[in-house]
């Protein structure tokens, strides 16, 4: 009859021990493989906004506004057009009344509405448009070119919807985007969820993400 070796009794729970370890080595081994595969070799590269760009556009308030010249300070983006029928108008008041009540708790940040209709916003027509609104919100337009980079580069999809009368109107994004010290993007601005979070907003982001 078979016998079991002297040291039989010890060498099962070795055995299934080794054999753990080698699968969890031969899994480890698999998952750093992978990982170098992905991984780019040298020094990762610093992270990159993939919304947002450098803009130089004509003010309503006179001249041009090169968007380098923001560097160091947060600002807001929106976008829209003077012939806007209801949303651009209200968002601009709501907006501009947000920004009045931000600036009566310390804060200080501006705004720049961007048309996507520079064929028919001049900078004399965007000047006129942007006097009914507040004096914080500056209104900004371009060659068509120029405007189609930075609606490129901010990812504000533009369509041009036919009008019966042969004419035409403009759908476009709503979003206000909120825009870090160095250009970066960090979120859109709820606006519509409330002055309370919105002005939670500002505060942080001109705190630089930081809880104010």
């Amino acid at each position: 009859m078979p016998t079991e070796p002297a040291d039989g009794p010890h060498r099962g729970p070795q055995r299934g021990g080794g054999l753990i370890l080698a699968l969890f080595a031969l899994g480890l081994a698999a998952i750093i493989g992978t990982t170098v595969v992905f991984l780019p070799w040298g020094p990762k590269p610093p992270p990159i906004s993939v919304v947002g760009g450098a803009f130089r556009l004509e003010s309503s308030k006179g001249g041009v506004l090169d968007s380098r010249d923001l560097k160091g300070q947060p600002y807001l983006v929106f976008f829209g057009f003077t012939q806007c029928p209801n949303v651009c108008p209200t968002t601009l008041a709501d907006l501009g009344n947000l920004l009045d009540r931000f600036a009566r708790e310390g804060g200080d940040i501006r705004a720049y509405y961007i048309t996507v209709d520079p064929e028919r916003d001049t900078p004399e027509i965007m000047r006129d448009y942007m006097a009914s609104f507040s004096e914080r919100i500056t209104g900004l337009t371009g060659s068509p070119q120029a405007i189609a980079q930075v609606t490129q580069a901010y990812r504000a999809e533009v369509k041009r919807v036919p009008l019966p009368d042969g004419g035409f109107t403009l759908e476009h994004a709503l979003m206000v985007y909120m825009m870090d010290r160095d250009g970066g993007f960090v979120g859109p601005l709820s606006l519509d969820a409330g002055h309370d979070l919105a002005l939670k907003q500002l505060h942080r982001l001109v705190s630089g993400g930081r809880d104010s």
